[in-house]
């Protein structure tokens, strides 16, 4: 009809309504639309007749706002409603595709091709994939182990790949089963006859565990063994690598029929053993950090990969019997010197001593019989205290050197760590011995006692030791020792009597070093125990005398 023809009959208006496809919609044709606008729940069509078009949410491909006005897209016809019940066109673009996607589908098993598809949510023994968006189809967990490794957020977002292994199409429902692992096994096997042992791989750390390291090479998941890890046996490897991580390697080794690979980092660089004897050769000193304590000796690192032990015997040159944990920590930085080294079984030794050298060489240039110096008590025995000069020189005060007074217990005059001054007496580099005396140092409290204390002078006594020749006692009076023979022992003597007695004699020449004081308890009616002692007749007959041979056995058990 142009120029404002008009239509004359019946005929020739039908034939324009059928020429500008204005004619009545009818159920099951296909018809060419134009979106008009869209919504949350359907989408509204131009499909050239007397009324617009609806396309509901559940027969449209896409989200009805993933539709913009103007798209051209085609729908089949599935219901339409006269101008009685409001003129309304209802289409469906799925219905109009699905025959279409199922020829693709069953096109794609045949020739073995791979068909792209959605995983929409996860069912019982598997998965729901939506192909195209329009029909829907089940992948076996069976056959989804590459899966394994995918988050869920990152399932439902991304379009996989996958291989139809059964169609079947059904009047109540199309039987389709996909597999992922026969496509990724293909993609898999293809790779690693790709892939050389040798050469250098890039991947993307994605487990950690124990025994290795799992990272992404691509169509793969490989494994770096925790031998491969480092040179250093010891590696932490949270510490060392994080998930995300891009991380590099060789290939060490590769299954194409078990689609396995190990990948190696440590062999990106040199072994450390292969040239330590001339990195590190015997005789050199290395700085090292300290990284196990034992009671045997400390371990140290002084490169990666490269650890060794030092022994307790070459740590110090005095007492080796020390807790090495009161002189090393973890993470401790010393110097050591190498002694020891076999590439062979990987083992290399150190010292700690030979860096310092030892002390007691020319010892006796640095101190001299009757020098004065400062120490540190480093141990208080009953015997005596062990006193600390210097780093690794040490002598003994026995506990006659002590004080002038009697002395019970050392530990009742000095505790740990205190310092003193003290006298040498003696060296002897070749035993590795210094005898010290602090009461050197003091005033001899003899001197003045032999001048006063004459025989016969009243003093209180206390047993504090037993011996085969007499009593050792401490007078009260002057706090001194002193001597009771034993051939005036009463019955049930015992150490801790309180007794009083006579001095007998006092015995004083500093320059042989004999302080002694011998004691009696003759003629005291005031210790009836002795009074009662069957021997004190005897003793009583003469004037008290000390033998020779009780002083020499007192000498000697002293």
């Amino acid at each position: 009809m142009e120029n404002g023809e008009a239509i004359n009959g019946k005929n020739e208006f039908e034939e324009y309504l059928e020429n500008e496809n204005l004619g009545m919609p009818t159920v099951g044709e296909v018809r060419k639309c134009t979106v008009v606008s869209s919504g949350t729940e359907y989408v509204i069509v131009d499909l050239g007749a007397k009324t617009e078009g609806i396309i509901t949410k559940k027969e449209l491909v896409k989200e009805p706002q993933d539709y913009k006005s103007g798209d051209v897209i085609e729908a089949v016809v599935i219901n339409y409603r006269g101008e009685e019940e409001g003129a309304r066109t209802y289409l469906s673009e799925k219905r109009y595709l699905v025959p279409k996607i199922l020829e693709e589908i069953k096109k794609s098993m045949e020739e073995k091709k791979p068909i792209k598809g959605r995983i929409i949510k996860k069912v019982r023994g598997g998965y729901t994939v939506e192909i195209q968006g329009t029909v829907s189809a089940f992948l076996p967990g069976s056959q989804a182990s590459y899966l394994n490794n995918i988050s869920n957020d990152e399932l439902l977002k991304k379009e996989f790949e996958f291989e139809v292994i059964n169609f079947e199409e059904r009047n109540n429902g199309n039987n389709i089963v996909l597999s992922m692992d026969a496509l990724v096994n293909k993609e898999v096997e293809k790779f690693l006859q790709s892939v050389n042992v040798g050469e250098k791989i890039k991947g993307v750390v994605k487990d950690i565990t124990n025994f290795g390291v799992f990272i992404d090479v691509g169509p793969m998941i490989a494994l770096i063994p925790r031998s491969e890890m480092s040179w250093d046996r010891n590696v932490n490897l949270k510490e060392k690598f994080k998930i995300g991580e891009k991380v590099e390697g060789i290939v060490i080794s590769k299954d194409v029929q078990n689609k396995k690979m190990s990948v190696s980092v440590k062999r990106l660089t040199e072994d450390p053993w292969e040239k330590i004897e001339e990195k590190y050769p015997v005789g050199s000193v290395v700085d090292a950090t300290v990284t196990g304590i034992a009671p045997y000796g400390i371990f140290v690192k002084i490169d990666d990969g490269i650890k060794g032990l030092v022994r307790a015997e070459n740590i110090f040159w005095g007492n080796t019997k020390r807790n090495l944990r009161d002189y090393f920590h973890e993470n401790d930085q010393i110097k050591v010197e190498v002694t020891e080294i076999d590439k062979n079984k990987r083992r290399i030794s150190f010292s700690v001593k030979d860096v310092k050298g030892d002390p007691w060489n020319n010892i006796e240039e640095k101190y001299h019989v009757g020098d004065t110096v400062k120490a540190k008590v480093e141990k208080v025995l009953d015997t005596g205290i062990i006193l600390g000069i210097e780093d690794e020189i040490s002598g003994f005060a026995h506990v006659s050197e002590l004080s002038w007074n009697f002395v019970k217990n050392p530990s009742d005059l000095f505790r740990k760590n205190q310092e003193v001054e003290v006298k040498i007496l003696d060296i002897s580099p070749e035993k590795r011995r210094m005898k010290l005396s602090v009461k050197r140092l003091q005033k001899d409290p003899w001197e003045e006692l032999s001048k006063t204390v004459k025989i016969g002078t009243p003093v209180d006594c206390e047993v504090v030791n037993l011996k085969n020749s007499g009593a050792i006692l401490r007078v009260v009076n002057y706090n001194v020792e002193g001597f009771l023979p034993k051939s005036q022992f009463y019955d049930g003597i015992k150490v801790g009597d309180l007794f009083k007695a006579k001095v007998h004699k006092v015995s004083y020449n500093p320059d042989l070093d004999e302080r002694d004081m011998v004691v009696t308890i003759k003629d005291l009616p005031d210790n009836s125990k002795k009074e009662d002692h069957k021997e004190e007749a005897n003793f009583n007959q003469g004037p008290m005398r000390t033998t020779i041979e009780e002083m020499v056995n007192r000498k000697g058990e002293k």
